[in-house]
């Protein structure tokens, strides 16, 4: 059997981080091993702020923490929170959380023209499930198809017994589908 942690260590070690998203993904898939979901978070971390991504990664395989197939994975995203930088300031990193996106939607009347005023500027911070996937519904009803299914590659990994998470990639199918039917 291949050990795809351990190839995604080594990847993520090189700087590779797509590739050790990749592995700890397959890994997952396979062990169900929390701690990898973890590490497919930093993975995505690493793409903007590598030099914290890494000192993340070694403090937690200095305290071997991911080597623990008991630990709680919410213990280890606790941790990880309390080591980002507390004086964290919204607009200095140019982001706004969910809730004041979705105000401006309410504001504006428009997601989609929202979405698009900020998109390439600005990020949107979400902190729980249920946001994430309601933007996601967002997305695919304005037409952001293939967007919202990188996102959706994403949470497929990390929320993979959501059923909603399926009905999201049949509604983008369909869309794709239809899409395709009238350009023909």
């Amino acid at each position: 059997m291949i050990d795809y942690k351990k190839l995604g260590i080594k990847n993520f070690k090189k700087s590779k981080f797509e590739d050790a998203m990749t592995y700890f993904s397959l890994g997952y898939a396979q062990t169900k091993d929390e701690s990898l979901l973890y590490l497919i978070q930093l993975c995505s971390l690493a793409s903007e702020r590598p030099d914290e991504a890494k000192m993340l990664f070694e403090y937690f395989m200095g305290k071997d923490i991911l080597g623990k197939t008991n630990e709680n994975f919410d213990e280890i995203l606790e941790v990880l929170e309390s080591k980002i930088e507390p004086d964290f300031d919204i607009e200095e990193q140019d982001a706004i959380s969910y809730e004041d996106f979705m105000e401006a939607v309410w504001r504006e009347g428009n997601f989609k023209k929202v979405f698009e005023n900020i998109m390439f500027s600005t990020k949107v911070i979400i902190s729980n499930k249920d946001d994430f996937l309601d933007f996601l519904e967002n997305l695919i009803k304005n037409n952001f198809l293939e967007m919202s299914m990188n996102y959706l590659e994403s949470a497929t990994v990390m929320f993979g017994g959501d059923e909603r998470i399926g009905a999201l990639l049949k509604e983008i199918q369909k869309r794709q589908d239809n899409e395709n039917f009238s350009s023909k």
